[in-house]
């Protein structure tokens, strides 16, 4: 059973649970979480839900062993009819390579569209700023940093694998 004050993930929340709710609605036990990045919104889940729904934070170990696979990770191969569901299907995978080959793949595709003169693809733009959210949502906390900071400690450490 988690603990209250432990910052755990929650689908693809940071969340900090805040209580244990006895019998909550005659529906049995309940987490009462606050997402780290969203102040206004609390949410109840079961303490029976199935074990993926939650997990704890990666370690800074882990963190550094996903840095160095950051190079190895290949873009979605896709195309504009398939994108949205290949990020769907990504996105929901609770895996952080997942979250990586969204970001490579909508940061490769934006590029290349900029270089074209053509604007950016809408769902490249959501699935980029939510697979951020997700992934650097996380790693922040771990590392201490602030999501801006931790984006510029990954560019840079990826930078230097690739010198």
């Amino acid at each position: 059973m988690l603990e209250i004050g432990q910052i755990i993930m929650y689908r693809r929340n940071v969340c900090k649970i805040c209580d244990i709710i006895q019998n909550f609605r005659g529906n049995g036990d309940y987490y009462k979480l606050a997402p780290c990045y969203d102040s206004s919104l609390i949410i109840h889940a079961p303490v029976n839900s199935p074990k993926l729904t939650f997990r704890p934070l990666l370690t800074k170990a882990e963190i550094d062993n996903l840095v160095k696979k950051i190079p190895a990770i290949e873009c979605a191969d896709t195309n504009e009819r398939t994108l949205e569901n290949t990020y769907k299907g990504l996105f929901n995978s609770e895996n952080h390579e997942s979250l990586i080959c969204i970001i490579k793949t909508a940061y490769v595709r934006g590029e290349a569209k900029s270089r074209k003169g053509q604007k950016r693809c809408e769902k490249d733009k959501i699935y980029f700023q939510k697979a951020e959210k997700a992934l650097y949502g996380e790693l922040a906390i771990v590392l201490g940093k602030s999501i801006d900071d931790t984006r510029s400690y990954i560019i840079e450490h990826v930078a230097a694998l690739s010198a």
